[in-house]
């Protein structure tokens, strides 16, 4: 190769050797910013159509379109029906334009679906929620004619069964009451949840009066909310609250349930105070598109971005999780693993280890949900065999492979031993067996049923959802409660992934 040659292509190599810099640099750049979803609760079919709330959506979306900027659309499906019914393809066209998302099926009609699921069993409470929300996604992609990936929570709809639902239809929650501190965005029976949102426009956009001082506001404290904030959900408004001084529901609460001839229709703004709030969107629409320090994006388009999971649970990773539970003593919510993975990947490397001979250098992450009924904290037997652990590891893996769920006891000589304490004699176990010295039998430790780190202010979200001036009074939310802290086996991080 003569000099020429050889000075090109160490040229050649030095643009390509910087070409990946730069595109890396501009990756890590692109992923200190805040992703900033703004959203949208499109809801009232309560008035009438002479009134023009039908029309305010549509406008949001135009302005939106006009600034080159997208957003994410949450249509209850009666709002959908109801805005096909009246002929509304305008409205359904320039939404369209955007991302559309579920806002529940039914909305405020009740039964809820925090009152379906107030004492609902997990097997059929995943069943009423997939028939009932799935028919909602189905309906709005058929007239929005796109595919709709979220649901957002309406009002104070919740339960963990709804969640698990969502993650069969491979959808997201958005609004959900789950996070982890430095998270809004965690994986939770086994779908990505969205935690939260900022803003609170609603009642201010038809007065420059009103809107001026939350605007000067919003650019002071601003920069400083977003930071280390991975996603956060923009809520820009209820649309019909822009016009409407009451929410359209008001008909619906304390468990009322009228039908349309009884529909009270909510006190309304001036129609001319409109030109005023649509100046004052697009005002806020400008200073979200001139920041620099966040990436908008619809929930369709940041839900890619944090569906990454890893494949496989290392021995090395595995290792590293069962000393911590140990040494801490309590259930641990890894970085990247559940601690329902963990428990699947311990007893699955016991079982393999058993079988062969060896520990293997890596399993298969499975996914199951928590167990379905509350475990016992307190063991009724102290000590096992090493061979009974592993007869357990078998009987807990078969269960979860069948039921996709984690058990909440295995028995031990007719004595009990709740999933808390099975995790700490599987980490035990595999810590033996990666040390290559197995004690002849193992002590069985009182533990906690389910992971308690951050739990206090998860539940406080939960029993939260009850104060919706929609729900009956005498809502009781301990078993949905119950039901999210055994869920808690699910919770982990979830991890931004660009490109």
């Amino acid at each position: 190769m003569n000099k020429r040659k050889k000075s090109f292509c160490g040229f050649l190599i030095l643009v390509i050797g910087f070409s990946f810099i730069w595109i890396s640099a501009a990756q890590i750049r692109a992923q200190n910013k805040t992703l900033v979803v703004i959203g949208f609760d499109v809801e009232d079919y309560v008035t009438p159509p002479a009134e023009g709330v039908d029309d305010i959506p549509m406008w949001l979306a135009d302005i939106m379109t006009e600034e080159g900027v997208s957003g994410t659309f949450f249509v209850i499906g009666e709002k959908a029906r109801s805005l096909e019914k009246r002929g509304r393809k305008d409205v359904i066209q320039a939404m369209a334009k955007h991302d559309i998302g579920s806002h529940t099926d039914l909305g405020s009609i009740h039964p809820t679906i925090t009152e379906i699921l107030e004492k609902a069993g997990w097997d059929e409470g995943i069943a009423q929620m997939f028939k009932q929300e799935s028919r909602g996604f189905r309906e709005l992609e058929r007239i929005f004619k796109k595919p709709v990936s979220t649901l957002g929570r309406h009002g104070g709809s919740y339960g963990p069964q709804l969640v698990a639902a969502l993650a069969e239809m491979g959808a997201g929650f958005v609004y959900s009451p789950i996070r982890l501190p430095g998270h809004n965005v965690v994986w939770f029976c086994n779908t990505l949840n969205f935690y939260g949102s900022y803003g609170g426009f609603d009642d201010n956009y038809y007065r420059d009066d009103l809107f001026d001082p939350l605007i000067e506001d919003l650019e002071k404290r601003f920069p400083k909310d977003i930071q280390g904030v991975d996603v956060l959900t923009f809520f820009a408004c209820h649309p019909c609250k822009i016009r409407t001084v009451q929410f359209w529901d008001f008909n619906y609460y304390k468990g009322a349930n009228p039908g349309p001839e009884l529909w009270k229709m909510p006190e309304l703004r001036p129609a001319e105070t409109m030109v005023t709030a649509r100046k004052n969107f697009r005002r806020l629409v400008r200073f979200l598109k001139k920041r620099q320090d966040i990436e908008i994006a619809t929930f369709s388009e940041v839900m890619p971005k944090f569906s990454y999971q890893k494949e496989s649970i290392t021995q090395a990773k595995l290792t590293e999780i069962a000393s911590r539970i140990m040494a801490e003593k309590k259930v641990i919510i890894d970085e990247y693993y559940s601690p329902a993975e963990v428990f699947s990947a311990l007893v699955t490397s016991i079982v393999e280890c058993q079988n062969t001979g060896i520990l293997p250098a890596e399993v298969k992450r499975l996914g199951p949900f928590g167990p379905r009924q509350m475990p016992p904290a307190r063991p009724e037997i102290a000590l096992a065999l090493r061979a009974q652990v592993f007869d357990l590891a078998r009987e807990a893996l078969t269960k979860i492979k069948e039921s996709k769920t984690l058990p909440h006891l295995l028995l031990l000589d007719d004595k009990a031993i709740g999933t808390g304490s099975l995790l700490a004699l599987f980490c035990e176990m595999f810590l033996s067996l990666r040390a290559e010295s197995i004690s002849r039998e193992f002590v069985i430790p009182v533990f906690d049923a389910h992971p308690v780190d951050h739990l206090e202010a998860i539940v406080q979200s939960v029993e939260g959802c009850k104060s919706w001036p929609v729900h009956r009074e005498d809502l009781d939310m301990s078993h949905l409660v119950e039901m999210t802290k055994m869920q808690m086996w699910t919770l982990k991080p979830a991890q931004r992934i660009d490109g």
